[in-house]
C-alpha cells in the first residue's frame, strides 16, 4: 500500500461536527484505511454493476415491466418457450375431439331414427290399421 500523507486535524474536525467525538490519530488512520478501502470496494462493485446493466440493455428481451399488460407479460413469462404453443395445440386437440364427439352422437341419433324407421315400416305392412299404428306410436315414440 502506497504511503500517504493523513490530514488528522481536517478529519478530527469532520468527525467531531458529525459526530461530537474526538478520535485520536490511531482511530483516524484506521477510519482513513477503512474509507479508502471500501472506496476501492464500491467502484469494484459499480463496475460489476454496470457490465450487468449494460449486459440487460443489450440483451434481445426486456426485462421491464410492460405498462400497458402486465398480465400478459406474466402469462408469458410464466410459459416460457414453449408453453403458447402447447396451449394453442392441446385447444386444437380438445376442438376437434368435440367435433369428433358430435359427429359420432348424429351418427347414433340417425342410426336410432333409421331403426326407429325401419320398425315402423314393418309394423306398417304388418298392420294397416290406424288404433294399431297410434298404439304403436305411443308405445314407441319417434327417437329426437
Amino acid at each position: 500500500m502506497e504511503h500517504v500523507k493523513i490530514d488528522f486535524q481536517r478529519m478530527q474536525a469532520e468527525y467531531f461536527l458529525k459526530y461530537d467525538y474526538r478520535f485520536d490519530e490511531t482511530a483516524l488512520a484506521m477510519l482513513h484505511i477503512l474509507e479508502k478501502e471500501q472506496e476501492a470496494n464500491f467502484v469494484l462493485q459499480n463496475s460489476a454493476l454496470n457490465k450487468a446493466i449494460d449486459k440487460i440493455e443489450d440483451s434481445q428481451r426486456t426485462l421491464a415491466l410492460d405498462r400497458e399488460h402486465p398480465r400478459w407479460q406474466a402469462f408469458s413469462y410464466g410459459l416460457g418457450r414453449f408453453g403458447l404453443p402447447l396451449l394453442m395445440a392441446i385447444c386444437f386437440v380438445a376442438i376437434f375431439y368435440m367435433i369428433h364427439l358430435s359427429n359420432q352422437k348424429h351418427e347414433m341419433i340417425d342410426s336410432a331414427k333409421l331403426r326407429w324407421y325401419e320398425n315402423f315400416y314393418q309394423s306398417n305392412i304388418e298392420n294397416r290399421e290406424t288404433k294399431t299404428m297410434k298404439e304403436y306410436l305411443r308405445a314407441n315414440p319417434i327417437p329426437e
